[in-house]
């Protein structure tokens, strides 16, 4: 039998044992139900601390294991410094780990780098980190610059500080305590999070790695750049203290880890509240209005930004949203006029395919282009799907008024549903998109057609035939078996300016499931609307970072709580999300959480819009930026005036449904 040295407990069943092994004393975590530990982590390596650039792990040597109380405290040592760890059950059954490092000389230690250390059993383990990493991130793009596995970052890039590793039956979560320090200038550092190669789920002081390369930072769009943070110079006795979280248990799928994440609910940020719905409906409306150009919206504000006067559907257009919302406000006649333009001009030789772009000036249709200016023509899965299905939508609340719907709009939707069932790749979804002959343009398999279905069952709505219906089933089962079943390849694709897993394409997956709950009542589209749920507000942030002195958010006490960001490429907060569907989710089925996060959702994003010429840098009110930084990417306490017309009608969209159930 191995010997027990000390051993703590709680009622829930956890253990934490320090047992005598092969090469040393180690830490077990346990649980009673199981049949052995879920992680055993050398003493040995279990704490590291390095002087000097760049920093390295360099295992700090134990020393003493002893219980005082119901606490284990572990000591170590690693050159100059002493370190002690403190680890003590809270009463909800979770492992709080306090670390205390100083300096034992007589002079300053400089760049110091220390951290935790917990080594995974196995080379596979699926690793979330929020907002950035997804089980090493297998749909990017291999060509781009993205995180993956040796990947430590700053706290305040993670929406919720944590890493969740799973494994064969069973997780581990690693979650931070952030605290702000500011330096004499009021710059303000965190630790920092991350998976190095092994793998090991590490903690460290404040110093980062980019995919193993120590002090790289991910600073824009598939971009890096060498920048050093987080080293600390101790003077004689001075000391860093830390404070971590560890949660373990059983899950099935491992790749259901991510669920555990959102659900251990450590936080108690309630986010900001600078607007009452109301008054985001009358600023967005302005904005909307101020867009209206006689047949749609403008997708940009003028040609402020060097774009020509367009329409845009979809995507960051959102033309056809913004018709809903004015049907929504009453003001059918012009909502009509905006979706008998598309109708009647958008359509492509090509039965069911449209165009996704009218050049107001130039009094021409177009397609998006792949791979920019230089690509080739195509029809995007994702913008085309969602403008039927808005238009659908349209259509039913032309029909709820008692209005008369256009014939040709639900054979515009019909035919574009048909489009999408003939043109299904072999696995069973829908292509990325479509060459202007109407066949795939990639054989890639993707998530980002996941909007088709909505269509499908749009078609199902307006023309009551049951044939739509099921073709959405099969269509999403298979999307659902090959992303939702165990996430092991995530959602992905959706976004169109980049290339990896992101928040949208696991929106409209959401979408649709909880649509066809809606329509069948069959729990198991409840159950994947809510997993998806889950994975979905691993990108909402449930705490807010402070920012540097000076910088706008820091002036105008921005919070990032209750924000989404947006992919693993992109690392800044927007406000694309479904939130007055994640609403009406929890209010419908009972489950009244994912209600209380969309009322702070929609909240939240009250920050940033201009109320008044001048204000956030614009001069129409209920105009907002697109990017929000709360992190080392691009302009950290920023936000930009990147300002295109899926801005106004995500907001306003989510705002008039939310107050109208309120």
């Amino acid at each position: 039998m191995t010997p027990v040295l000390p051993r703590i407990a709680e009622p829930g069943g956890k253990l934490v044992e320090v047992v005598t092994g092969p090469e040393g004393p180690e830490m077990h975590l346990s649980h009673r139900d199981a049949g052995g530990p879920h992680l055993r982590a050398p003493l040995r390596g279990l704490l590291t601390a390095s002087a000097g650039r760049p920093w390295r792990v360099e295992p700090a040597e134990p020393g003493t294991v002893h219980l005082r109380g119901d606490t284990v405290v572990v000591t170590a040592r690693a050159g100059g410094l002493s370190a002690s760890l403190k680890l003590a059950f809270t009463p909800g059954g979770l492992l709080t780990l306090t670390t205390t490092w100083r300096n034992d000389t007589d002079g300053e230690i400089a760049d110091v780098a220390a951290g935790i250390l917990l080594p995974l059993p196995v080379q596979d383990a699926h690793v979330t980190m929020p907002g950035v990493l997804y089980n090493d991130n297998p749909s990017s793009d291999p060509d781009r610059q993205v995180p993956h596995l040796g990947y430590v970052c700053e706290e305040h890039r993670l929406p919720i500080p944590a890493v969740n590793a799973a494994w064969d039956d069973r997780y581990v979560s690693l979650f931070a305590h952030p605290e702000a320090a500011r330096d004499g200038q009021g710059r303000v550092s965190y630790g920092s999070l991350g998976v190095l190669p092994g793998p090991v789920v590490t903690a460290m002081s404040g110093v980062i790695a980019f995919n193993g390369a120590p002090d790289v930072c991910y600073v824009s769009k598939a971009q890096v750049e060498e920048r050093p943070l987080g080293y600390r110079d101790l003077a004689p006795g001075e000391t860093i203290v830390t404070r971590h979280t560890l949660d373990w248990g059983p899950v099935e799928p491992r790749g259901l880890g991510f669920t555990r994440l959102v659900h251990t609910r450590l936080y108690q940020d309630e986010g900001a509240r600078p607007l009452p719905i109301d008054e985001i409906v009358r600023l967005k409306t302005i904005a909307m209005d101020a867009r209206w150009d006689g047949d749609g919206y403008l997708a940009y504000e003028g040609v402020r930004h060097g774009r020509p006067r367009s329409y845009l559907y979809g995507w960051t257009g959102q033309c056809m949203k913004l018709a809903r919302c004015d049907a929504m406000l009453g003001r059918f006649e012009r909502a009509g006029r905006a979706a008998d333009f598309y109708v009647e001009g958008s359509a492509t030789p090509v039965r069911g395919l449209r165009h996704a772009r009218y050049l107001v000036d130039e009094g021409r249709w177009e397609m998006f282009r792949r791979n920019g200016a230089h690509g080739g023509d195509f029809v995007s899965s994702r913008a085309h799907g969602e403008t039927i299905a808005d238009l659908a939508a349209l259509a039913l609340q032309f029909r709820e008024a008692g209005l008369d719907v256009p014939p040709q709009w639900q054979e515009a939707v019909e035919d574009a549903a048909a489009l999408f069932w003939h043109t299904r790749l072999p696995e069973g979804v829908v292509p990325i998109g479509w060459t202007p002959h109407g066949t795939a343009v990639s054989p890639m398999v993707s998530a980002a057609g996941v909007a088709c279905v909505q269509a499908m069952l749009g078609a199902y709505r307006l023309s009551g035939e049951r044939m739509w219906l099921m073709r959405a089933e099969e269509v999403l089962a298979a999307y659902h078996r090959l992303h939702a079943a165990t996430y092991e390849r995530p959602f992905a694709h959706a976004t169109l300016d980049a290339s990896g897993e992101d928040k949208e394409a696991g929106m409209y997956f959401f979408l649709a499931a909880w649509e066809l709950y809606q329509l069948t009542g069959q729990e198991h589209h409840a159950q994947w609307a809510e997993t998806a749920a889950d994975w979905l507000l691993t990108f909402v942030y449930v705490w807010s970072p402070d920012f540097d002195k000076g910088s706008t958010f820091e002036r105008r006490g921005f919070k990032a709580c209750g924000w989404p960001s947006v992919s693993v490429q992109n690392h800044h907060l927007d406000v694309f999300f479904p939130t007055s569907e994640l609403s009406e989710f929890g209010r419908t089925t009972g489950r009244a959480w994912y209600a209380e996060q969309a009322d702070r959702i929609l909240h939240a994003m009250g920050q940033g819009i201009c109320t008044e010429p001048g204000d956030w840098g614009f001069q129409t009110p209920g105009e907002q930026g697109e990017g929000f930084f709360q992190t080392n990417w691009q302009r950290t306490g920023e936000a930009n005036t990147w300002n295109p017309s899926w801005v106004i009608a995500l907001p306003l969209y989510h705002a008039l449904r939310m107050r109208k159930d309120s």
